[in-house]
């Protein structure tokens, strides 16, 4: 059997059930009932390490930023966004092969929404970085839980619990005191930016839920598509050029087939079993991460107050991460039923 047979979505095709999922499915076909086909309940302790390690591999970026020598912000995003699209290709491709338009057509409207959505946040936090400092633009990325939370709630009716705007605040409270004394607000271009960005994260969480029972990966590479285009506008309106050092061009595009590309591998993975807010503030283990990877790799000391915000945020992760794993999953196969 080879790879593509064990990536594709077996309990939603039409043909002969088989008897593991290690046996290739026969030729005959046949209409199995809907009860068969639905997809598996939600499984809430898998998506919560799925987030977490996704965070992680985000956090990588600080690190590889600080290696890249000359590179503009606009070339990397190239870059990186145009090794995410042939990583997304190469492995939509292994598992779906001839059934690939049939993965972008269950994806849908939400997946060409969502992807737009993320590459429009990939540009506006280049924006956000060229007009602000990166203390302002991530304190304003924080607030991506909340508005995450009002548009779940609104678009998807998913209720939000007591703990969760708990964890919420005390993240938001851990950041401002990570960012501390860097805040320093400008004119306010660069802000307007870093919320876009926020929004746009959201937009694209939101449009993961909506269709959390089919492989949202195509969202992914429809969002590689448009940063990939975004970047090339912005190159050749800087006449930048496209070409790199041998070095930096490795660090980008090192980032879009690991930083990113693993990362949202793991995040869309983990959209189908997790709450859209759940989401979002799980994965601020980025935040985290992120300076302790510096410190390892770069010697760059986290001062005492980063410190004290650090591990605020990072208790806001650990009660999220403990209270999503004890709740139930509340989608349950019978939904399929009533749909």
């Amino acid at each position: 059997m080879t790879l593509g047979d064990r990536c594709q979505p077996v309990y939603r095709i039409r043909g002969v059930i088989p008897t593991s999922l290690l046996e290739p499915l026969g030729s005959r076909t046949f209409f199995i009932p809907a009860f068969v086909t639905a997809p598996p309940p939600s499984n809430r302790t898998l998506g919560v390490p799925l987030v977490l390690a996704a965070g992680v591999f985000w956090s990588t970026s600080g690190l590889i930023y600080r290696l890249i020598a000359e590179a503009s912000p606009w070339q990397v995003l190239f870059y990186r966004s145009a090794a995410l699209l042939a990583m997304l290709a190469f492995w939509l491709g292994i598992c779906y092969r001839t059934r690939i338009v049939r993965a972008f057509s269950n994806a849908g409207v939400p997946a060409v929404v969502g992807g737009l959505c993320l590459g429009i946040a990939f540009m506006s936090y280049i924006l956000a970085l060229e007009h602000t400092t990166v203390a302002n633009a991530m304190f304003i990325l924080a607030a991506a839980p909340f508005i995450t939370a009002l548009l779940g709630r609104v678009l998807l009716g998913e209720r939000i619990a007591g703990y969760t705007w708990g964890c919420m605040i005390t993240a938001m409270i851990g950041l401002a005191i990570m960012a501390g004394e860097e805040l320093s607000w400008g004119r306010g271009l660069g802000e307007l930016f870093a919320l876009l960005a926020a929004l746009s994260f959201s937009g694209l969480t939101v449009s993961l839920r909506a269709r959390h029972t089919v492989d949202m990966l195509p969202a992914i590479f429809i969002a590689s598509c448009f940063a990939t285009l975004f970047a090339t506008i912005g190159i050749l309106a800087k006449a930048e050029g496209f070409l790199l050092l041998p070095l930096d061009m490795l660090y980008s595009s090192g980032m879009g087939l690991f930083q990113i590309g693993l990362g949202f591998l793991l995040y869309t993975a983990g959209s189908r079993h997790l709450a859209a807010v759940e989401l979002t503030l799980l994965s601020l283990t980025e935040i985290i991460a992120g300076p302790i990877l510096v410190w390892i790799g770069l010697g760059e000391t986290p001062t005492g107050v980063a410190l004290v915000g650090g591990a605020l945020i990072l208790s806001a992760i650990v009660t999220m991460a403990l209270m999503s794993s004890l709740v139930a999953g509340k989608k349950l196969v019978v939904e399929s039923l009533v749909s």
